[in-house]
C-alpha cells in the first residue's frame, strides 16, 4: 500500500499522467473489483482520507477481476503510453459451491487477460508480493507464467527497487 500511495502522489505532481487504482478481493460469494482512486476525478486527499480504513483480505481472482474491467483501462496509441502496473500475491484463486477458478485454469486464464491488455497496448509490470508458503517455487513459476517478462521479484517496499523496474518499463520502446 505504501509503494501505491507513492506512486500516486508522485503521479499527481507531473502534468498529463493519469492514474487508477483498483483493488481485487472477494466479498462472500462473488469477486469484487473496486477503484480506491482515480486521478481523472479524484483529489490527492481522497487516498489520505479513506485508504488508512483499508485492509488486505479474501482471495484475489486476478483474471476475472481484470476481465471484468478490461473496457476501462486506456489503450496505448502512438501518442499516449499506457501502464499497467500490478502488485500480487501471485495465485488467482477464488471458488464457490458452483464454482472453482484456481491452478492451471486461473492461471492460464490471467495470462489470456495479461496478453489481452499487451495487445491494445499497455505496458504490464506486475510485482510479487509474498514471503514464507508465498513465495513457493510453484508460485512464482506461476506468477512468471501469467505476467511474462512483465513479472517483477523485487522488495516492493524499496521506493530504489520499484523506482528502477518502472524506469525501466517506461523506457521500453514499443
Amino acid at each position: 500500500m505504501t509503494s501505491v500511495v507513492g506512486i500516486c502522489k508522485a503521479a499527481s505532481m507531473i502534468q498529463n499522467v493519469d492514474v487508477v487504482v483498483s483493488f481485487r478481493t472477494t466479498q462472500g460469494e462473488s469477486p469484487l473489483v473496486a477503484i480506491g482512486y482515480d486521478s481523472r476525478i479524484n483529489q490527492f486527499s481522497h487516498i489520505k482520507n479513506l485508504w488508512p480504513a483499508l485492509r488486505a483480505g479474501g482471495t484475489t481472482p486476478e483474471g476475472l477481476c481484470f476481465e471484468a474491467i478490461m473496457d476501462d483501462f486506456v489503450a496505448g496509441t502512438n501518442n499516449r503510453d499506457s501502464y499497467f502496473l500490478n502488485f500480487s500475491d501471485g495465485m488467482p484463486m477464488f471458488s464457490t459451491n458452483d464454482f472453482t477458478y484456481y491452478n492451471d485454469n486461473a492461471v492460464s486464464h490471467t495470462k489470456k487477460m495479461i496478453t489481452e491488455m499487451r495487445t491494445r497496448g499497455i505496458k504490464v509490470l506486475s510485482y510479487f508480493i509474498g514471503d514464507g508458503e508465498y513465495r513457493r517455487d510453484e508460485t512464482m513459476i506461476a506468477f512468471k507464467k501469467m505476467y511474462g517478462k512483465g513479472a517483477a521479484f523485487v522488495d516492493v517496499t524499496s521506493v530504489l527497487a520499484v523506482a528502477k523496474t518502472m524506469n525501466k518499463l517506461f523506457l521500453e520502446k514499443n
